[in-house]
């Protein structure tokens, strides 16, 4: 995660991971391929419905964290190597939980993501790994909070054998 090793993951750290503005194209192409409900496709049955006027699905808001979460990696991992330092392997997430969207994304909003670095834990049953778990959010211009959810990564600790 990051280009960090376990030990160097410390709780309470931030990660910004940077913005994803929201459209009416692409809160449309997302919701046709992944999410085809009216309120999320269709201006007209979206001014009828619960947010009055077209609102991004959820999951939406989740793979925008996604790819600034990969990209924010992607950066840090090639810096460190860049600076010759040697790089964990990467671990894969046995899951994420407790994802909220407490208010509505819509065309226009541009959202922050971060997150942030709640616990961190060696592995007795994998040793050399340990697990990192932290809590992502996006905000909108306003600072407002419109999805946040609790994840889980392994992370290599230092020393451990490469795979």
């Amino acid at each position: 995660m990051i280009g960090l090793f376990l030990e160097d993951m410390k709780p309470g750290t931030i990660i910004p991971q940077g913005t994803y503005t929201f459209t009416d194209e692409n809160i449309r192409a997302y919701s046709t391929a992944f999410a085809p409900v009216g309120f999320h496709m269709n201006a007209g049955e979206a001014a009828q419905g619960l947010f009055g006027k077209t609102a991004a699905a959820g999951f939406h808001t989740c793979s925008a964290w996604m790819a600034r979460f990969v990209a924010t990696n992607a950066k840090a991992r090639a810096a460190a190597e860049a600076a010759g330092e040697v790089l964990p392997d990467i671990g894969p997430s046995p899951g994420i939980s407790n994802i909220r969207w407490p208010r509505p994304v819509h065309a226009g909003d541009e959202i922050a993501y971060r997150s942030t670095i709640i616990a961190t834990r060696a592995l007795a049953s994998r040793p050399g790994w340990g697990m990192v778990t932290f809590r992502a959010e996006g905000h909108n211009q306003a600072g407002v909070l419109v999805m946040s959810f609790e994840g889980r990564v392994l992370v290599q600790s230092r020393g451990a054998t490469p795979a």
